[in-house]
């Protein structure tokens, strides 16, 4: 049996761009209201509990839900008059980029992840796969490394989930898709539940083996080495613009952040995910830059001659590096 060695340490991660991790949940135009510039989820257990003292709105509102004609909640209460909002559930701010001339108002809104206390986290299983991303590609140089069995590295790393992030955090992120072939980003009929840009989130990280503690003591040099090969392979091919700089050292989370920020760069085999790929969705090249909108935000670093701002993002359409991150991390 082998001896267990506990090193702890401390990863801090700074979201440089909007972060989604879907929970398989998806909120449809019965499902949420919009008013006095908030995007409002109400418990719809709580409502119903509330309509049953009066037959005729209950029974409008179980023909509501269970009708496929296209009504939104808020029209539907406004009808029936029904003006009470103390239903529980929780509210986004309107950022004003989640409307589109193309798409008109919002419709399906993907739900970012929460644990039992419907509280908004970061599961350590998405930060760990970010991380063996990493390792593969720059430590290991394959994918091919044991996995669930008594040899397996990965099981001598274990990430904590994050600390709750506030609702306050959240914005609804559009998705855009930067095309090389036609030098334009366009918007596209997706919205999620996202982290703003430049909130921190806390994780434990816990190694048992002396052998996974050095590839954490190493994961800063190996997040710059992936990057530099990320930006080689793919980033380069599109405008300086829209590539955001690095705080601290830089990592894709999460979902939405492109196919070159998740794959073994020595395995993936481009021509075959191609092939299988249906023809009117059959990537160009090495594919489309996976953007987002969100309001420009200014932040200061620490220089020698006192404190900077700089803002993280170099467009005029405020569009940012979907899943982009940053992270530094020490031992305590």
């Amino acid at each position: 049996m082998k001896k267990l060695t506990y090193t702890k340490f401390k990863l801090s991660l700074v979201t440089v761009g909007p972060v989604h991790i879907g929970s398989g949940k998806t909120y449809n135009q019965k499902e949420y209201i919009f008013e006095d510039g908030y995007y409002y989820f109400p418990d719809l257990t709580i409502l119903y509990k509330k309509l049953l003292s009066n037959q005729t709105k209950r029974l409008a509102f179980e023909k509501f839900l269970s009708s496929t004609k296209k009504e939104r909640l808020t029209s539907f209460l406004n009808n029936i008059k029904f003006a009470d909002r103390d239903l529980g559930g929780y509210k986004i701010k309107a950022s004003g980029y989640e409307s589109s001339k193309n798409f008109g108002q919002l419709n399906d809104i993907s739900q970012f992840i929460r644990n039992g206390l419907n509280e908004v986290y970061i599961p350590g299983s998405s930060l760990k796969g970010a991380l063996r991303t990493i390792l593969v590609n720059e430590h290991f140089k394959t994918d091919d490394v044991n996995w669930g069995d008594a040899d397996d590295i990965f099981n001598e790393l274990r990430v904590s989930d994050s600390e709750p992030i506030p609702t306050e955090r959240l914005i609804l992120a559009r998705k855009w898709d930067y095309s090389i072939k036609k030098e334009v980003a366009n918007e596209l009929p997706i919205l999620r539940e996202s982290i703003k840009p430049l909130t921190t989130i806390n994780f434990e990280i816990t190694t048992t083996s002396e052998r996974a503690k050095a590839l954490v003591l190493n994961l800063t040099k190996y997040a710059n080495q992936f990057y530099n090969r990320y930006k080689t392979k793919f980033l380069e091919e599109f405008p300086n613009k829209y590539q955001q700089e690095n705080i601290w050292y830089p990592l894709y989370l999460g979902s939405g952040s492109g196919l070159w920020t998740k794959v073994d760069y020595h395995h993936v085999k481009i021509d075959e995910i191609k092939r299988r790929t249906p023809r009117g969705m059959k990537m160009k090249r090495n594919g489309a830059l996976k953007l987002t909108k969100s309001k420009p935000i200014k932040y200061a670093l620490t220089t020698k001659d006192g404190r900077e701002k700089k803002v993280l993002i170099k467009n005029k359409e405020h569009l940012y590096e979907m899943g982009k991150c940053g992270f530094k991390i020490k031992e305590v």
